[in-house]
């Protein structure tokens, strides 16, 4: 009689132990979303703060990952922290479904809650990322970008390749980085073609046109890293050599009769452009005028500006370099 006992009193005790370690809680799934208008790459933010749940998985309801078909192998992603982002790369309208799920400690008995919203991503991009031309001789020279959706191309007026100087001209091809595939492009009124070379000497309409119908003009303009065209000391020219590999940097080298004080010389010089600068440190020099001292190497900075535009500036360093014969 004492052995029954013993044996239905295991038995109850068996029972209630597993009851206890399969008692399943009932997940939670408080979830908000930041927007349900999108555009293309655009974050879209799932805050899931107030879920209580052993695992969370999101269904952003696009290729292969949509709720409605996950028994036809389409998958979620699990979230393993609070926020849950993601962004479309095609516009459309997309049901995202998030799933929270608990379990008893062998995993059986699931308990389920979900909850859907509705998001509608359009292809509204018309940002510019990057300008370029693409083939300056062997690089690819990048715009730089201001305000009011201006643009400012710096090129060289020539390049060193193959150890010879070669001239680079102001018909070039452009090149635009747009997150959207599906954006258009027109410059100066006519379809963009990444294989036509366009005149740079004059500033360039640009207009983007996004999927979605929404216009931006945008305006490039281009100028030429500043050189002097011409450099004498003593009635001698001095020949430039260009840096092969910094466009913005070149070296003027003077041969002078040996013996030649250069403590106090008078440079005259000429640049391409008559309203370009010229500078010693943050002093102006005259051509003809300006009193150097050569004993040792002379940097000089000119200063390019854009007409009317005196934020849209390049600058080239010239370092003058005096031997003897």
């Amino acid at each position: 009689m004492k052995k029954t006992a013993r044996i239905v009193v295991g038995i109850c005790a068996f029972l209630l132990v597993y009851s206890c370690e399969e008692t399943i809680k009932t997940p939670v799934l408080e979830a908000s979303i930041n927007k349900e208008l999108l555009t293309i790459n655009e974050s879209m933010v799932i805050d899931f703060s107030g879920a209580i749940a052993d695992n969370i998985v999101v269904y952003p309801g696009d290729d292969m990952q949509n709720y409605d078909l996950r028994d036809q192998s389409n998958t979620g992603l699990v979230v393993n922290k609070k926020l849950f982002t993601y962004s479309y790369r095609v516009p459309g309208v997309y049901k995202v479904t998030c799933l929270a799920s608990t379990s008893g400690d062998r995993a059986t008995n699931l308990e389920f809650a979900t909850c859907s919203f509705t998001v509608n991503v359009i292809d509204d991009q018309t940002e510019i990322e990057r300008i370029s031309c693409p083939q300056i001789i062997r690089d690819e020279v990048f715009a730089e970008k201001y305000a009011n959706d201006e643009w400012l191309m710096v090129l060289p007026r020539s390049v060193m390749y193959n150890n010879r100087e070669q001239n680079v001209s102001l018909s070039q091809r452009l090149r635009f980085s747009i997150q959207s595939d599906s954006t258009k492009v027109s410059v100066n009124g006519n379809d963009y073609s990444a294989t036509t070379a366009y005149n740079l000497s004059s500033p360039v309409d640009i207009l983007v046109k996004s999927n979605y119908g929404t216009e931006r003009p945008y305006k490039l303009y281009t100028i030429n890293y500043p050189r002097f065209n011409t450099f004498t000391l003593m009635g001698i020219n001095g020949t430039a050599k260009l840096d092969e590999f910094n466009y913005n940097t070149y070296i003027i080298n003077v041969t002078l009769p040996a013996g030649t004080n250069v403590s106090s010389l008078v440079p005259e010089f000429t640049t391409y452009l008559p309203s370009d600068k010229v500078y010693i440190g943050n002093t102006e020099q005259t051509s003809g005028a300006s009193t150097v001292d050569f004993t040792k190497e002379v940097t000089y900075r000119i200063v390019s500006t854009l007409p009317d535009k005196p934020e849209m500036q390049a600058e080239s360093t010239v370092v003058v370099k005096i031997g003897f014969q």
